[in-house]
């Protein structure tokens, strides 16, 4: 059987296969395996050092490039022996292994969630436990997301910087005028089918719906099984076995097709991406639907939907749920980098994305410089550090919260017992896009065969992932 991980959000922990993170496509080409961390070098912190960091903004994304310059040119104000040179290279499954055996990748740049572990397995990402398991800023970050980032022996090889978890998102103003308590939101399948029908008849706007291509439909249908009970892959050892046609799986297309054809609550689009729906969410005409729950920059920030409105409610629950789909950022760091690199790298990070978390002054700093960009301070969030040094974060930078949290509360409380699953271990993306046709098989055709269609799509996948 495979070794099984276990990371606890919250109260509740939830395991995960380190062999079922692995990543279609990152296979092939061989990078130095990173020094086990009872063999690392020390690093000289004063040493003079040149580092590379990713993720530089794009010329067009004008006000998010000037603050990105500022930001380096503070650190390099604060930090006089370490250069930066800033790059735009960002990751790329399908050419990181040829740029990390060419040596051209940064020292350090953003992974996601899913593809740490088959990038520590492989050796393609530097073990930094020496680095941080005594640094003030680093330690006091979330334990149970840490053990995303680790080895079976416990070495670290990253340092998440951001996490999410899959959410409800929600119209208040659609639900006050549907007569319905926005305070009070749906927490179950059952419940958001009924908050869709008042909400179609009262207001004559679409109840619920969710984007049906690009892959986003299956992202979300994966979502809604793992909230129905079943996984779309098992893991055992080398072999994968896709999991579609299953109980979870068809409880979740009853629920579309009751909400299209019982309730006729899902308004008339049915091949939304993931621009387009957002653009209807902040405009007022959708009640419900179902994405990330980091969504509030796109839809407040982005597109101007009222800060009031915004509505964010935990992943509805069907029967004995297995979870909910999460991920986040994983700031990576590049195993050809020297130990005077990894450690400017991480001070790089820390600087950048984790300090205001466990830094008064830089917290109140960040606060300040948000608010007068008319920014949102106090965003819901799965925090990256301890729930205790979390909360006084926040009661550093409360006076400048400017976020509605009490209109989040049922979701902020769901976090001390989520359990957070990751997405789905091969294929991902290729069996999310076999899953869009049979949203839109259900929100388009009353008799489609639920179990015809992801008997298909189960065979395709397997076929895929059998392919390697």
């Amino acid at each position: 059987m495979t070794h099984q991980r276990w990371v606890r959000v919250g109260g509740l922990v939830t395991g995960f296969a380190v062999t079922g993170l692995l990543v279609s496509g990152c296979a092939g080409g061989s990078a130095p395996t990173s020094t086990p961390s009872s063999e690392a070098v020390a690093c000289d912190p004063d040493a003079d050092v040149t580092i590379t960091v990713g993720e530089r903004p794009t010329p067009d994304q004008t006000a998010n490039l000037e603050a990105w310059e500022n930001a380096v040119a503070q650190f390099e104000d604060d930090h006089p022996n370490i250069t930066i040179d800033d790059e735009e290279t960002k990751y790329d499954v399908s050419t990181f292994p040829a740029l990390l055996v060419g040596g051209t990748l940064p020292t350090t740049l953003q992974v996601p969630f899913t593809d740490i572990q088959s990038l520590i397995e492989r050796g393609q990402a530097a073990d930094i436990t020496t680095y941080v398991e005594n640094d003030d800023v680093l330690s006091q970050l979330n334990p149970q997301l840490k053990a995303v980032t680790e080895d079976a022996d416990g070495h670290t090889y990253g340092v998440v910087r951001a996490a999410y978890t899959m959410g409800l998102i929600y119209d208040r103003a659609l639900f006050t005028e549907a007569g319905l308590d926005p305070d009070a939101p749906p927490a179950t399948w059952d419940e958001v089918l009924d908050a869709a029908a008042t909400i179609s008849e009262q207001t004559g706007q679409t109840g619920f719906i969710i984007p049906t291509t690009a892959n986003t439909g299956g992202w979300l249908l994966t979502s809604m099984s793992y909230s129905n009970g079943n996984l779309v892959e098992e893991v055992d050892g080398d072999t994968t076995t896709v999991t579609l046609d299953t109980p979870g799986m068809e409880a979740s297309l009853q629920f579309l097709h009751d909400v299209r054809w019982e309730e006729d609550a899902a308004g008339a689009n049915f091949l939304y991406d993931n621009n387009a729906i957002r653009d209807d969410i902040a405009a007022g005409s959708i009640g419900q639907s179902l994405n990330g729950a980091n969504l509030y920059n796109s839809l407040v920030i982005g597109r101007g939907m009222p800060k009031e409105d915004f509505g964010l409610a935990p992943f509805p629950t069907g029967d004995d749920p297995v979870g909910v789909l999460g991920g986040g950022n994983i700031q990576w760091f590049n195993p050809k980098a020297t130990p005077d690199q990894l450690c400017a790298a991480l001070e790089w990070t820390k600087f950048y994305f984790l300090n205001r978390y466990v830094d008064e002054e830089a917290a109140v700093t960040w606060a300040e410089a948000q608010v007068a960009d008319d920014l949102p301070v106090g965003l819901p969030e799965v925090p990256v550090v301890s729930d205790e040094q979390y909360e006084t974060y926040l009661g550093w930078i409360e006076p400048y919260i400017n976020v509605p949290r009490e209109n989040y509360t049922a979701y902020l409380d769901s976090l001390a017992t989520a359990t957070i699953v990751p997405e789905p271990a091969k294929k991902a993306q290729e069996l999310y896009a076999a899953l869009d046709p049979v949203v839109q098989a259900v929100l388009t055709r009353e008799d489609a065969d639920f179990a015809e269609l992801l008997e298909s799509a189960q065979t395709q996948v397997q076929d895929l992932v059998d392919a390697g």
